[in-house]
């Protein structure tokens, strides 16, 4: 996968008059703009979703290459999900990348990284149980995420916001991406276009879908949530603020 690039759009508007292109150059540049595009998939940052899936559960449950042809919605709201579908199945595996708190992380980041992943770990079923499902997926929804992905369907940017439902899928040749943000980012420039009620529809069911109840699912809900400070405060300036009398 290829790191992801940020798509930045700019557009400017230049009068021929001096004195009113100097009036024009003191405005802000209009940010509520939104188009449809081909997406090629770079401006998704996949590698690093591996790297924050992989703090949590273990990436090797997931094929993240070319092996299996495998769909993967993500929806970067405050809570993120990955939803994984295998090509013949109709039973999705959804997991809640849970939040840790991460607050006043600085250079020591990585250390903290590793050692709530080494926690985490050792608890690992506990937070399988909380933090994935495998849920039957409506066999119209599963039709429908193929058709943005296969039927040369365009993808949406906003410049506002970032893509929160991407999805890809290896057909055994070549990718197909398509992403969009959450429809209350769509500019009033396209809102006419006659696809935006289906992208929306579309949006919604996905979301509705992806959002299971996983509320008992939380870092300091596996059972060792005092180890986890003890161990991995020491790189966590706030934590060592926050529990004092538990961080080593």
């Amino acid at each position: 996968m290829r790191i992801a690039k940020t798509l930045l759009l700019s557009s400017f508007l230049f009068l021929g008059c001096f004195g009113t292109r100097q009036e024009t150059d003191k405005q802000p540049v209009n940010k509520n703009y939104s188009r449809f595009f081909e997406s090629n998939g770079e401006e998704m940052n996949y590698r690093s979703r591996e790297n924050l899936f992989n703090v949590r559960f273990n990436s090797k449950d997931l094929e993240w290459e070319k092996e299996r042809n495998i769909y993967y919605v993500n929806f970067s709201d405050i809570e993120r999900y990955i939803l994984s579908l295998p090509q013949d199945s109709s039973d999705a595996l959804i997991y809640m990348l849970f939040s840790i708190d991460e607050g006043g992380l600085d250079a020591k980041r990585y250390d903290f990284e590793r050692c709530m992943e080494k926690n985490i770990r050792e608890r690992i079923s506990t937070v399988y149980d909380l933090c994935r499902k495998r849920v039957p997926m409506p066999p119209a929804l599963i039709d429908k995420m193929k058709s943005f992905l296969l039927d040369g369907k365009q993808s949406i940017d906003s410049r506002d916001c970032a893509p929160d439902l991407d999805m890809f899928i290896f057909d055994g040749e070549k990718y197909h991406y398509f992403n969009m943000p959450r429809p209350t980012c769509i500019a009033d420039n396209i809102k006419k276009d006659p696809r935006i009620p289906e992208y929306i529809e579309f949006y919604n069911e996905m979301a509705a879908f992806i959002k299971q109840d996983f509320s008992a699912c939380r870092w300091d809900n596996f059972g060792n949530r005092e180890k986890m400070i003890r161990e991995c405060g020491k790189f966590n300036w706030r934590w060592k603020q926050k529990y004092p009398d538990l961080v080593e």
